[in-house]
């Protein structure tokens, strides 16, 4: 069976390109002269996007069908990636989920949400690009999966202030917009998130993006549970503590074909794929234990790991001689890994302390 991100990529292939090109992928790499006019936009999205400043209303990269094309070929299974790893912590118990994606692009997370969780979706993509609405029309009607799309409305502009979501995603938008702008999406999107909905915010995993959503956590914690990557409900230690870390995540994934032989043509490399996300979900209980945000590093008095919970951030050390079965979930540990403890967290781990590796 293929992999949810395998099977959006054929998806696309199927809607976008030619007959004789999804004949070409299902077997190789697809000829360049298919492929040639998409390289060419993607390489100018991608400059239009890599020159913006955060905070700075982004200019439109995508004004023609061609360009939403493009972008869906080479971006939509990058950013669908990120939306299918979060993507477990969507957990309810309706079988059908009102969903509305703020920015919603060629439906990238309506698209990785039909192909990871089992409810059916009634969805309301938010996108101002005529272009990209069209391309997300077409790709989410004709999406073929255990799921189903019992419902899609295509809109430039946010629903009336009643209305209210199960789940509601903005990814790629709030660095786009101006700090007032951004407040006054936050408070409209607090107003359309239903009873234990869930809030979705991914950027890209640079530096003045992340920090920037670090601030805007500090701001939703007062009405929202954070789900990922916290276990804590308080303001941010690291925005406090420094002016330059940022807490961002790294994604190794099976990369697709097509994705593989398009970063080949551009000169990029996605085998893996850097992130800054923070989920959220109204009414629910903080999860236990502590995240991982720097994983593993050996030191001359031992095994040293910086963790972040409710009431711990910092290095806990694994002394020299105190290394056991019982804390190989904590040295083994990734990024973003939620570990519990068998005891608070502290600068020097007891020889007791077992750790035990948690779901996401």
């Amino acid at each position: 069976m293929a992999s949810p991100l395998t099977a959006i990529e054929r998806h696309l292939v199927e809607q976008l390109l030619s007959p004789a090109a999804s004949a070409q992928h299902s077997s190789g790499d697809v000829s360049h002269a298919e492929l040639r006019p998409f390289v060419s936009e993607i390489s100018r999205i991608s400059r239009s996007y890599t020159g913006h400043e955060v905070g700075e209303t982004l200019a439109q990269p995508v004004g023609s069908l061609l360009a939403a094309e493009a972008y869906a070929l080479y971006y939509l299974p990058i950013n669908a990636a990120k939306v299918a790893h979060l993507a477990p912590l969507v957990q309810s118990p309706k079988r059908c989920l009102k969903v509305l994606d703020f920015g919603s692009g060629p439906g990238t997370a309506p698209l990785a949400l039909l192909a990871t969780i089992p409810n059916n979706l009634e969805v309301v993509c938010v996108e101002r690009s005529a272009p990209m609405r069209a391309v997300a029309e077409r790709l989410l009607k004709s999406w073929k999966g255990s799921t189903s799309l019992s419902s899609l409305t295509l809109t430039p502009s946010l629903p009336q202030d009643g209305e209210l979501f199960d789940v509601i995603i903005a990814a790629n938008s709030l660095a786009e917009l101006g700090q007032k702008d951004a407040d006054v999406l936050l408070k409209r999107l607090l107003a359309l998130l239903g009873p234990q909905g869930f809030l979705i915010m991914l950027e890209p995993g640079q530096p003045k993006h992340t920090r920037r959503l670090m601030e805007i956590r500090d701001t939703l914690i007062e009405d929202l549970t954070p789900l990922f990557p916290c276990t804590r409900s308080t303001l941010c230690p690291m925005l406090a503590s420094s002016e330059t870390d940022w807490c961002h995540g790294s994604l190794t994934w099976s990369q697709p074909p097509l994705s593989r032989q398009l970063d080949s043509l551009l000169g990029f490399n996605k085998h893996r794929i850097k992130y800054s996300a923070f989920v959220f979900q109204r009414g629910a209980e903080l999860k236990p234990g502590v995240r991982v945000i720097v994983p593993a590093e050996r030191t001359r008095r031992g095994i040293e790991i910086t963790v972040c919970g409710e009431d711990f951030y910092g290095p806990v050390r694994i002394k020299k001689g105190q290394r056991s079965d019982d804390t190989r979930a904590l040295e083994k540990s990734a990024v973003f890994d939620r570990v519990e403890l068998s005891e608070p967290p502290q600068a020097e781990l007891s020889q007791s302390v077992v750790t035990t590796s948690s779901e996401l």
